[in-house]
């Protein structure tokens, strides 16, 4: 099986890094193109007590730009061809079907688990969400 294209979401967590250096080491033995992507939930909600809404995206857009500079950063140093996305949506439907439908990706390697365990706990793992619901073939890379 060749991976031509391959989609690490990112979230920040060490365990998306991992999952981005394993996105790495395919990509050099496949010369695939990782595409890397943070994807702020548009969803307002409650969480920890507070409403999230509008106001709280451009904070979103921030924080997602420094993660997704470190990825670029790591991605020179590796030698590997990334392309870098902000989208806007509900995470776990974008990982698991429009993203790898509309940039035709072959594979997703995404983290066992991410930066915000309380939300998990209430919302459920985007992680399990995507394993059971991707339209292609998802790879978990652990703690």
């Amino acid at each position: 099986m060749m991976f031509e294209k391959i989609l690490v979401p990112l979230d920040g967590s060490e365990n998306a890094f991992k999952a981005l250096a394993t996105a790495f080491d395919l990509a050099k033995h496949y010369d695939s193109k990782i595409y890397a992507v943070v994807v702020a939930n548009d969803q307002s909600y409650t969480q920890y007590g507070a409403i999230f809404g509008d106001d709280i995206m451009a904070h979103m857009k921030e924080q997602a730009e420094v993660t997704l500079q470190e990825a670029r950063s790591r991605a020179e140093k590796q030698g590997v061809d990334l392309v870098t996305m902000f989208e806007v949506g509900i995470p776990k439907m974008a990982i698991a079907d429009s993203l790898p439908d509309r940039l035709e990706t072959d594979l997703t390697i995404i983290g066992k688990s991410g930066v915000h365990g309380l939300s998990r706990a209430i919302m459920g793992s985007t992680t399990a969400y995507v394993t059971r619901r991707s339209i292609t073939a998802v790879m978990v890379v652990g703690d």
